[in-house]
């Protein structure tokens, strides 16, 4: 017969998994309402700014892409407080990202990382091309071009989704966004211009029941 602690421990892990998938269906929920009706109000009133001084508590940490034309709140029909955002090229992880999601992750105890690609992308169109980048854009491209060797030829779209997969694999396999022993669960958006809908490549099983 388990443990007291262990049937705790797995109480945590089954309320962490919940609510990473509550929050996931609530990005798709909100992306739809984007596709469907533009930019959504996301006025807040005096009392709703004056309760987020004391502390947030985003629904979800999002890397996503420095892209100005996929800006994760509006994408996905967040507002302010809702998620805790990181945007490099191409969802590169080098600098300091890494240590901005592990903030999310770690300390705010956020059990949702979602890595948010996106069609037409400049950075792995970049990493795919030929040009000698240099300097930091140089370092950021290669590490996009690390990722698509031997995967995914000359298809840019193959590209995205294989830049996106590796992403999410890339961020699990580190084994440090985990709060109280519990990771966080990483999935893959990839968001289309055209329609401006979101598909889930990887929703890490959360979303199973659907």
């Amino acid at each position: 017969m388990p443990s007291e602690p262990s049937l705790e421990v797995d109480d945590s892990r089954e309320a962490r998994r919940k609510a990473a998938a509550e929050a996931l269906r609530e990005l798709i929920r909100g992306n739809a309402r984007f596709a469907a009706s533009g930019l959504i109000d996301t006025k807040l009133s005096v009392e709703e700014r004056a309760a987020l001084v004391a502390g947030q508590s985003p629904r979800a940490v999002v890397i996503g892409c420095v892209d100005s034309r996929v800006p994760p709140e509006e994408v996905l029909g967040q507002g302010i407080g809702d998620l805790l955002t990181v945007r490099t090229a191409g969802q590169s992880l080098s600098g300091v990202a890494l240590g901005s999601l592990e903030f999310g992750a770690c300390q705010l105890g956020v059990p949702l990382v979602v890595v948010l690609g996106h069609t037409h992308c400049g950075a792995v169109l970049a990493a795919m091309g030929d040009n000698d980048l240099t300097g930091h854009l140089g370092e950021l491209v290669g590490e996009v071009a690390g990722r698509l060797v031997d995967l995914v030829g000359q298809d840019p779209i193959r590209a995205t989704g294989g830049n996106l997969q590796a992403t999410v694999d890339a961020l699990r396999a580190l084994g440090t966004l985990a709060y109280d022993g519990h990771p966080a669960h990483v999935v893959g958006l990839l968001y289309h211009l055209d329609t401006g809908l979101v598909s889930v490549e990887d929703d890490d099983g959360l979303l199973a029941a659907d």
